[in-house]
């Protein structure tokens, strides 16, 4: 045998062993749910493990999450592969119970990944934190939405209503409902958080709102880069999304100027997130001078803007699934009207509004339908064990919130739109963690409250107004999901025809 062969056989060997080297490691990679004894999704590619879709962004994770939730009827939960990283779907409710909050201690951190070195708004935003630095941001939050600050919803909302109802009355054509929704949100959520004047429905152009878009459009976009941070934390400094350092500057000087004019004008009662946090500190012990060094606007400024995208896209998102659906279902909208035509529209409260059943119904049916948020994503910090299943430190544990919301078995003909379904009667009958639109426990969505009451205060006021109508000219379409990244966006514009009603 000349030394030409043996060369040969060698590598044939060497490549042999390779490849087996490679077999053997992935089938014991792919086999760590089997060797647990759990149901789970087998990996389809050694690459993308089981999310080969989910990657090419083919379906939205939403609805990527509810076909495994859907494949395996009657299990606990399931588990599948992200490229390579082991991660648990979690079906029963009992068992979301257990991770959101009597668990919580090892499910703390929100399986979101924002590189906290980075100096950005959304690095100090509360849904991306944890530990003390989320305690904290968390707290500030929380003590700026208090019920006695909330209760100035309906008069916000006054002073926004004119020029909407002066939008509605010029507008002949269909109108986009989601673009209705930021139209009402972008005012709110700039006026809530800054304290500032900035009309959604003003003809002039609002920066805000153009970089809230375009922040909105890169975090809920297919972008192949975005799908690779959704999944893996790895990518992200790979792939970091440079706007958001690009407008960090512009936030912390909009905060800065805001902070200037309530200290310059006295005004100690705003109710405006960056006043509440303002007055935080000075009962602290803090003076307004120190409150203008730069370390500090940053802080705030984290808060505030965390809490201007909040409720600019999700509650837009919700009240234009809101409105379409009344456009779609007019017998609803007329019990609805005549429940809301009972208050009195100048003066408008909270407590009466949230007394009113049928408007519960309504809202809590149309977010069981289309909730903003598609599914939670929580990393187990703390080895603990899960229906008899250990899970380990670093483990990605998923809460399909549309998956659950769409159960046939918990919600018969789940497809149909059925407000009663949320009767106090069959909401006792019903696992509270089949139904979590917001999120649960302790890292519940702290703006919960304000889009809640925000919604149901334009709704009562545009029902007594206005009809809402299917498009005109154009097919009524049905809301489906589109393949996007993390929330619920429909895969078509959503098209209404918004009356003048003939009082």
């Amino acid at each position: 045998m000349d030394s030409t062969s043996s060369i040969a056989i060698s590598v044939g060997l060497f490549i042999s062993f390779v490849v087996s080297v490679a077999y053997f490691y992935c089938e014991w990679l792919y086999g760590y749910w089997k060797r647990k004894n759990v149901p789970h999704k087998k990996a389809s590619s050694l690459i993308y493990g089981s999310i080969k879709k989910l990657f090419k962004a083919e379906v939205s994770q939403g609805v990527f999450f509810k076909d495994i939730y859907d494949s395996f009827p009657g299990e606990p939960f399931v588990g599948f592969y992200e490229f390579q990283r082991p991660s648990l779907l979690v079906r029963d409710p009992e068992i979301v119970k257990k991770v959101m909050t009597e668990n919580f201690n090892s499910f703390h951190k929100n399986g979101v990944y924002m590189n906290e070195r980075e100096n950005s708004f959304f690095s100090r935003n509360p849904f991306v934190l944890s530990g003390a630095s989320w305690k904290e941001a968390r707290s500030k939050l929380t003590q700026a939405l208090t019920v006695n600050k909330l209760k100035f919803i309906p008069e916000s909302v006054s002073k926004m209503y004119p020029s909407m109802k002066t939008f509605l009355d010029e507008t002949e054509d269909n109108i986009e409902a989601y673009e209705l929704g930021t139209n009402v949100t972008s005012g709110m959520a700039a006026s809530w958080s800054w304290g500032i004047e900035d009309s959604g429905f003003s003809k002039t152009k609002s920066y805000v709102r153009e970089i809230a878009k375009q922040v909105v459009e890169l975090f809920v976009g297919t972008d192949f880069s975005m799908q690779l941070i959704h999944t893996n934390p790895w990518f992200t400094d790979l792939f970091r999304p440079s706007i958001v350092s690009d407008e960090t500057d512009f936030f912390n000087d909009l905060t800065k100027k805001s902070l200037k004019m309530l200290i310059d004008t006295g005004n100690n009662s705003s109710p405006c997130i960056l006043n509440s946090l303002r007055q935080t500190r000075l009962k602290a012990g803090q003076k307004d001078d120190e409150l203008m060094k730069d370390e500090i606007i940053e802080d705030l400024s984290g808060v505030v803007a965390a809490f201007y995208f909040d409720a600019y896209e999700t509650t837009a998102r919700a009240m234009s699934f809101l409105l379409y659906s009344l456009a779609q279902y007019p017998d609803v909208q007329k019990r609805l009207r005549a429940e809301v035509t009972k208050l009195p529209k100048d003066q408008l409260t909270l407590d009466e509004l949230h007394k009113l059943p049928y408007l519960e119904m309504v809202f809590s049916e149309v977010l069981r339908l289309y909730p903003p948020a598609t599914f939670l994503r929580k990393k187990c910090t703390h080895n603990c064990e899960l229906g008899g299943v250990k899970v380990e430190a670093g483990s990605h544990i998923v809460i399909p919130i549309l998956a659950l919301h769409m159960d046939g078995d918990i919600y018969p003909e789940p497809d149909d739109f059925v407000p009663e379904r949320f009767s106090e009667e069959n909401k006792n009958n019903r696992h509270p963690y089949a139904y979590i639109p917001f999120g649960s426990g302790p890292r519940m969505c702290p703006g919960m409250r304000f889009a809640i009451s925000l919604i149901k205060v334009v709704t009562s006021l545009l029902l007594q107004d206005y009809e809402i109508l299917p498009p005109k000219n154009e097919e009524f379409k049905p809301i489906r999901p589109s393949a996007s990244g993390v929330l619920f966006v429909p895969d078509s514009p959503l098209k209404l025809h918004i009356v003048k009603l003939n009082k």
